[in-house]
């Protein structure tokens, strides 16, 4: 991606986040873009669509890689990610992703599964991790609970689930947590998050 079409990706991310796909003269304006200068760096809207996806993905993955987590507990890393998750929502967030995936439904599959890639291995460290400090079940399957996640978190972009003018993303992606720590912490780790999480929502409040 160059630096042009990087710049014009997120004018453009916006503009389907306010108008959908097609594109107009007279929205574009709003946008400070015009038809011109995007035919002059974009094969198509499948190539626009395909970089939105790109830097969706991009934007997840520097959440991870912004903090060293050596040392630190399992579950203040899922809520440490969690909690960046909700607040940059709008760069990962599927608000987008629902109509692009409607248009271009080969596009978003192919997102979808590197994201998940990414994802799978990610929660599959922290659960040996949080294993290894007592606050998970010993019988936690690593692979399972990363497939539960993605399944999870596929399912914030179905529409017929979640409504968008229903659900934001924040609630369905904090109950997401939830489930998913519910299912792998033992008492101890269980107790630790209600306790963390409570933390995490006055810190939130007070910013």
């Amino acid at each position: 991606m160059t630096e042009k079409q990087c710049q014009l990706t997120d004018k453009l991310r916006n503009y389907v986040y306010r108008y959908g796909v097609e594109l107009s003269d007279e929205n574009l304006k709003k946008m400070g873009l015009s038809k011109q200068e995007i035919d002059e760096n974009f094969s198509g809207m499948e190539e626009v669509a395909k970089l939105i996806f790109e830097q969706e993905r991009i934007a997840f993955e520097k959440i991870f890689e912004e903090y060293n987590f050596d040392g630190w507990n399992a579950i203040d890393i899922l809520l440490l990610v969690s909690n960046e998750i909700n607040n940059r929502f709008f760069d990962v967030s599927p608000s987008v992703s629902y109509k692009l995936a409607k248009a271009f439904p080969a596009i978003f599959e192919e997102h979808r599964n590197q994201r998940s890639d990414f994802i799978y291995e990610k929660i599959k460290i922290n659960i040996e991790k949080g294993m290894q400090q007592g606050i998970y079940k010993n019988d936690v399957s690593s692979e399972m609970v990363a497939r539960m996640y993605i399944a999870k978190l596929n399912d914030i972009h179905n529409t017929e689930i979640y409504p968008p003018e229903y659900f934001s993303f924040a609630t369905i992606f904090d109950n997401l947590i939830d489930d998913v720590i519910k299912a792998i912490t033992n008492d101890e780790g269980w107790q630790y998050y209600k306790q963390r999480k409570q933390l995490y929502n006055i810190l939130n409040f007070n910013r």
